[in-house]
């Protein structure tokens, strides 16, 4: 008999993970558990609140803390998981109640133009890469801007910073992982939001 498998040896998949409610529930779960208010794990997610783990982070204590006090205060929430399977592909799972669980494979959105591929990335694991992207976002209007956040080559994180409206990406950023990279996204745009793709396109 052929022994199993070790799950060392299998190759792991970048996860991200959202618990999703609305604003006054989040926030208020947020504050009643002592979460700092500029936690940059908070993100807005098509009209309501977002808690953003994944699987970068050291554990989920702070993701089942969150729900715990939904569940007991009695309200709504739900959980979206996105996959990255592949260069441009993930799989999109959503678990919410009354509903069915979802899971779909598909490509992955776009998150630029293609004339905007040519922008330089900052490395925001040195001191030089955060100064280049702090110069290149100096006139920057932080309230007319949102960050984009993916896995990257070699578990790297990036990030692509895009003007609202009208939609144009500002910059790219990587970093050692997603909480590194939003720490030091938000050192430099203090109160930018960040955005996951959680859904697939269509």
């Amino acid at each position: 008999m052929e022994p199993a498998d070790n799950p060392s040896d299998s190759s792991k998949l970048h996860v991200s993970t959202l618990l999703i409610a609305s604003e006054r529930a989040l926030t208020n779960a947020l504050d009643e558990l002592g979460f700092a208010e500029d936690d940059d794990r908070v993100i807005q997610h098509e009209g309501r609140l977002a808690f953003l783990t994944c699987s970068h982070d050291p554990d989920c204590d702070d993701l089942f803390a969150l729900i715990s006090e939904l569940a007991a205060r009695g309200e709504t929430w739900e959980l979206q998981f996105r996959v990255d399977t592949g260069e441009g592909r993930a799989v999109f799972q959503r678990l919410a109640r009354h509903q069915p669980v979802e899971a779909v494979d598909a490509e992955l959105p776009p998150e630029m133009e293609e004339a905007d591929k040519e922008l330089p990335v900052h490395d925001l694991d040195q001191e030089r890469g955060r100064a280049s992207l702090k110069k290149a976002l100096n006139r920057v209007d932080p309230a007319g801007v949102f960050a984009t956040i993916r896995s990257g080559p070699g578990d790297r994180a990036t990030a692509v910073i895009l003007r609202r409206s009208p939609r144009r990406a500002l910059a790219m950023a990587a970093a050692t992982d997603e909480a590194s990279l939003r720490a030091a996204l938000r050192e430099i745009l203090p109160s930018v939001m960040f955005s996951v793709a959680m859904k697939p396109p269509g």
